[in-house]
């Protein structure tokens, strides 16, 4: 499966914030991380950076989930953001 992340982080009014893609933002969370297997991060890392995109499967979207979740130096705005995008790969 392919998650695509290239889209912009969106206001609570639901308006895009300039320069601020869900990519970019799981892509730093993915880089900055202390878990999961450091080569298959960092190369969805670069992937999401350049391509705005990774390519998952079903157990991949759990441990995002996770990571999304458990990462302190992110706010809620884009947390919520991404776990949707990745909730919509569960059903």
């Amino acid at each position: 499966m392919v998650l695509v992340l290239d889209k912009p982080l969106l206001t609570l009014k639901g308006e895009p914030i300039a320069g601020e893609k869900l990519s970019d933002i799981l892509a730093n969370m993915l880089a900055t991380s202390t878990t999961g297997s450091p080569a298959k991060v960092i190369t969805w890392a670069v992937n999401l950076t350049n391509d705005g995109e990774i390519e998952v499967a079903k157990q991949d979207i759990e441990f995002l989930k996770q990571l999304v979740e458990n990462n302190q130096n992110t706010i809620n705005l884009a947390k919520a953001q991404l776990l949707d995008e990745l909730e919509k790969f569960l059903t």
